[in-house]
């Protein structure tokens, strides 16, 4: 399956620029887009200087996969709420997460995307290898994060 099709043809192009800019402008290591399947997170957009960490159609494990530590991507779908992991390095609930084992990114803030229906489909989310304000600058990165969630609802709605 093509990675645009994940919510509709043309989606990842659509959505690539806004998340390289806000990358740029924060200084945050990595942004996704991620869509959820019953056993993985699939990256639809990666932006950022660590966009090459995560390929859109690059699959994580969920934990429901024998010997899988939990996603942060995957607590976000599953809570149908935003998470926010200031350490994983010290925090026993995600110390074992694949983003920090395998690729340093111990920091996550990520926020739910819902269909029309109100179902999650995926979440947009930032990680970043090293301590990170998600409440710096006006508007913050968290501020920025949690309009474009909802202006990618607004789109999906709009396509609906």
């Amino acid at each position: 399956m093509q990675f645009d099709t994940f919510y509709y043809p043309g989606f990842g192009k659509k959505w690539q620029k806004p998340l390289e800019t806000l990358a740029e402008e924060t200084g945050i290591q990595s942004l996704l887009i991620m869509r959820s399947t019953p056993t993985h997170m699939v990256a639809v957009v990666s932006a950022g200087p660590k966009r090459d960490t995560y390929h859109p159609g690059d699959a994580g494990p969920k934990s429901v996969n024998p010997g899988c530590h939990k996603l942060y991507c995957e607590q976000v779908v599953n809570d149908n709420r935003a998470l926010h992991v200031a350490d994983a390095a010290s925090d026993p609930e995600w110390a074992g997460n694949e983003d920090y084992v395998r690729f340093g990114l111990g920091v996550y803030l990520g926020y739910p995307i819902h269909s029309p229906e109100g179902q999650v489909l995926g979440t947009i989310c930032a990680l970043h290898d090293a301590p990170f304000d998600f409440e710096a600058g006006r508007p913050s990165l968290n501020e920025r994060l949690g309009r474009l969630k909802h202006e990618i609802e607004r789109d999906l709605e709009a396509r609906h």
